[in-house]
Parts: C-alpha cells; structure tokens; sequence
C-alpha cells in the first residue's frame, strides 16, 4: 500500500463511497495540479504518478471486488473502442457505460451514484477531478488521463 492512500483504504473498507471519492480526486489534484483551475485538467492529467495511481486502483478494485477502479474503467474502455466508435464518440459511449452520461449529457456531481448498485465501473467518478468539463476538453482529457492509466500497467 502507498501511504499516500492509507485514509482512501480506510474509507473504502467501509464502504464511504462518496467520501473514497472525494479523497481520491484530492490525490490527484494533489498529486498534478499546478495551478489555474483547481483540479485535473488536460495538459495534467497523463502526469499522474504511477504508483499512486496503481494504489488508488488497486484500493477501488478490492473494496469493490473488482466492479470499481481504474481497471474496470479501462476494460470498459477497450470494449468501447474495440467497438469501432471514433474520437468523441468513443467518450460518449464510455460515459454511457459507466453511467457517466445520461443521454448526450454528462451528469453532474450530483448525480454520481455513491453505492455498490452504481453500474461497473462508475467509481472514482474521474470528470469529477477534472478541470476540463468546465474548460470543454473532456476528451481531451480524457484521452491524456486513460493513456496514462493504460501506460502504467505495461
């Protein structure tokens, strides 16, 4: 274990899904922020230590069996794309099957579903420690943050 997720381990063991979540974007804000927005934004989000994503990930994946973490995400990723969607699409039909959009929207931070019933893959709710779903380079983002994820685990 990291000690840098000692408190999300022990968040996780209890189940405090919303909590785990919030302490998660605290680490990656905390890990790669350099200033502007508060939060992850495109040009950060591939800078991620890969050890502590790999604790994060690996503190997700037990508390939840698996249904949780940056691993489920990446599966759920590779089976989008191996779907043959393209460029925004490929983003949208993910956040479709992590229950991040609704329709053509993404939800709100509201609308994060903080219990084991989320679908697979919903937590740690990414856009959340973002910056750029208010500066409109989800993508963006999105392609720098799973790249980088995809690139720790080679």
């Amino acid at each position: 274990m990291d000690d840098r997720t000692a408190a999300l381990t022990t968040l996780l063991a209890d189940a405090l899904w919303e909590a785990a979540d919030l302490e998660t974007r605290r680490l990656l804000v905390e890990n790669v922020d350099v200033g502007g927005y508060v939060g992850v934004d495109a040009d950060e989000a591939g800078e991620v230590d890969c050890t502590l994503l790999a604790a994060i990930d690996e503190a997700w994946a037990a508390a939840s069996d698996g249904h949780f973490g940056f691993s489920a995400q990446e599966a759920l990723l590779s089976s989008v794309m191996d779907e043959g969607f393209t460029g925004n699409d490929t983003w949208r039909q993910f956040g479709r099957a992590v229950g991040w959009v609704q329709g053509r929207e993404w939800i709100d931070d509201d609308d994060v579903t903080y219990d084991a019933s989320a679908p697979k893959g919903h937590l740690p709710y990414v856009p959340g420690a973002s910056t750029v779903v208010n500066t409109g380079r989800i993508y963006e983002g999105f392609v720098r943050f799973y790249a980088k994820v995809a690139s720790c685990h080679e």
